[in-house]
């Protein structure tokens, strides 16, 4: 297999095409920092870099791109989109410049990697993997221990010495020479038209200024190796590492400045013992070594398969794959087709139940969010997206409530309902703006639903709400979904009859967990009582019917004095319940409802 792994920053990019553990060819680009260069412009950089490598016409079967400022999951994905889109590449992979870094140099055991260059960052896991980590933020909230940071503390330090306010010491002399500034007015007018590399690159002077003795400057660099050295030891508290945990040590501070990377042990000796140490792989040797590694996508890392010419899948998911055994539909007559289409949907109802713990937490959670005058979200694109409008819709009619406290939203919108617009699942930013136009919070529910578990426009409604502050449930039919969510209902259907056609099996699976989370939170909520819908809407005359055996049967009347009674109380089920039970009209019925909360149960004697 192709890879080419790739590993970039502020700074510069690096590149290598590997065929197997072999180096095939490598090369250096411009920046590629999506968040301080924009999408579109790492995009070109990155496939100018590859294009390079590549020979001509031929694409990778893999792209791993370890960046900087490629930790936001939306803009990742877009990330990896981008790329596979222009390189025709099968499958592109995005992360940030950390992770990689970090789990091929620490392999299955836990560390620290601590990283100050241009920008700084600390990011450790433990043995099992999980992560943790502070910083590296960007200069506005975090980039303590940075170059940058120093830089400017440094030219702080100088301004204050320039205005009297603090001893004079050779390192004004020396920053304004750095930046081929006559005096200190020069200086602030390039550090005006400066971008942080710029800035960056003046703390060589300052770790400089500092073995020579300039306390001024030492002063600088010790209070942010100090930071960064607390940085550190949170991470490793917030891992529960114990002493004697690694700390790799990357970044030109780090490696570079002597003077730095001893401040840098001796503040964090202060807090813990560690053992420090170099990264043995870095740049896109690393990312590649990961790379080799690499049998399911993390959470931190977004994923993009495309269809390019002669690229196979190594892996397809469940629900794309041909099944194993049996005949082929297109062998069998009528009544193979439907035996064959029985027998398979047979085991549904055991993928179901395979996962009816986590339903169960997601009833729950479902009974409490409406019970709390909250809402229930579903969000899918396709059939997955048709299956939660189809749940949403029936509610209202069911149990009386409004259509906006369980709401279906399909991607494409309503015309997607009657007319495929498949394209709109690739666009994790339509989920967010879609999910964002009713403005979910953390009093509502929101599920997502992605037979595949990697559907981006679902995976963008996901992120959102999650970072609104909303509850998150993703119910899909592969054991191992790219999508990451608060509570995931991973359903096992396995291979349909028809491959790829998630309809069938996965949507009868998927019908059947969205029936249990509005039923049961419904039934939670107050919505039900001994098993009949209360609240339901008699808006015909099956309906009216159905209203007086309810009334009828939990009143102990007659179904003809049910039907007077609901006349009486306009239709409204609980109220006739409540004339027929207490003997009272239909105002006095109404006050005892609102009394209970106005649930029937209450007034019954059940709780």
């Amino acid at each position: 297999m192709v890879i080419l792994a790739v590993e970039g920053g502020g700074t510069a990019t690096r590149a290598g095409l590997y065929g197997g553990a072999t180096l095939l060819a490598e090369g250096t680009g411009g920046p590629a920092n999506p968040v301080a260069y924009g999408l579109s412009r790492t995009v070109d950089t990155l496939v100018e870099l590859a294009e390079r490598l590549l020979p001509e016409g031929a694409a990778p079967d893999c792209v791993c791109l370890a960046l900087a400022g490629a930790a936001e999951p939306l803009l990742r994905a877009a990330l990896a989109r981008g790329t596979a889109q222009r390189l025709g590449a099968g499958r592109v992979v995005a992360t940030t410049d950390l992770h990689p870094l970090l789990f091929a140099n620490a392999g299955k055991g836990a560390g620290i990697l601590t990283i100050a260059g241009t920008g700084s960052s600390v990011l450790g896991k433990d043995a099992f993997g999980c992560t943790a980590r502070a910083g590296g933020r960007g200069a506005l909230f975090s980039d303590d221990g940075s170059a940058y940071r120093l830089a400017v503390e440094g030219l702080r330090a100088a301004a204050a010495m320039a205005d009297g306010l603090g001893p004079e010491t050779p390192l004004l002399e020396m920053l304004m020479e750095g930046a081929g500034a006559a005096s200190l007015e020069g200086l602030v007018a390039w550090s005006a038209r400066a971008d942080k590399r710029a800035v960056a690159a003046l703390a060589p002077l300052v770790t400089a200024a500092a073995e020579e003795g300039d306390y001024v400057a030492a002063g600088c660099l010790e209070e942010q190796a100090r930071r960064l050295a607390g940085q550190t030891a949170v991470v490793a508290r917030r891992l529960g590492l114990e002493d004697g945990y690694r700390v790799f040590m990357h970044g030109g501070l780090l490696l570079n400045a002597p003077r730095y990377a001893e401040a840098f042990r001796q503040c964090l000796d202060m807090y813990s013992e560690a053992q420090f140490m170099t990264c043995a792989l870095t740049g896109h040797a690393a990312v590649a070594a990961w790379a080799e590694t690499l049998d399911r996508v993390p959470e931190w890392a977004s994923e993009w398969r495309g269809d390019a010419p002669g690229t196979r899948h190594p892996e397809l998911p469940p629900t794309e794959r041909r099944a194993d055994s049996g005949p082929f539909l297109d062998a069998l007559d009528a009544a193979g087709i439907v035996d064959l289409m029985i027998r398979r949907e047979a085991d549904t109802c055991a993928a179901v139940a395979a996962c009816a713990s986590e339903i169960a937490r997601v009833v729950g959670l479902a009974g409490r969010v409406l019970e709390g005058g909250g809402r229930i979200f579903y969000i899918g694109a396709g059939t997955s997206g048709r299956l939660g409008v189809l749940d949403a819709s029936e509610c209202p009619p069911t149990f009386g409530v409004s259509p906006d406290r369980v709401i279906g939203i399909i991607a494409g919108g309503d015309t997607a309902l009657r007319n495929s617009l498949e394209g709109e699942e690739d666009r994790p930013e339509h989920g967010g703006r879609d999910l964002a136009a009713h403005s979910a919070g953390p009093g509502d529910l929101v599920v997502g639903i992605a037979a595949s578990g990697a559907t981006p426009y679902v995976a963008g409604a996901l992120e959102h709400a999650r970072a609104a502050g909303a509850p998150t449930v993703l119910v899909c039919c592969v054991p191992r979904p790219a999508i990451a969510a608060d509570t995931v209902i991973a359903l096992d259907t396995g291979p349909e009859v028809l491959a790829g056609s998630t309809r069938l099996r996965a949507g009868t699976a998927t019908k059947m967990v969205l029936n249990m989370i509005s039923t049961g939170g419904m039934t939670l909520a107050g919505y039900v009582c001994r098993g009949l819908m209360v609240e339901m809407r008699p808006t015909n005359a099956k309906l009216r019917r159905r209203a007086a055996r309810i009334v009828a049967e939990l009143g102990g009347c007659p179904e003809a004095d049910a039907a007077h009674l609901l006349e009486s109380a306009g239709w409204h089920i609980p109220t006739a319940v409540v004339m027929a039970v207490l003997k009272v009209p239909s105002e006095e019925a109404r006050r005892r409802l609102q009394a209970a909360g106005g649930r029937l149960r209450g007034i019954l004697g059940e709780t």
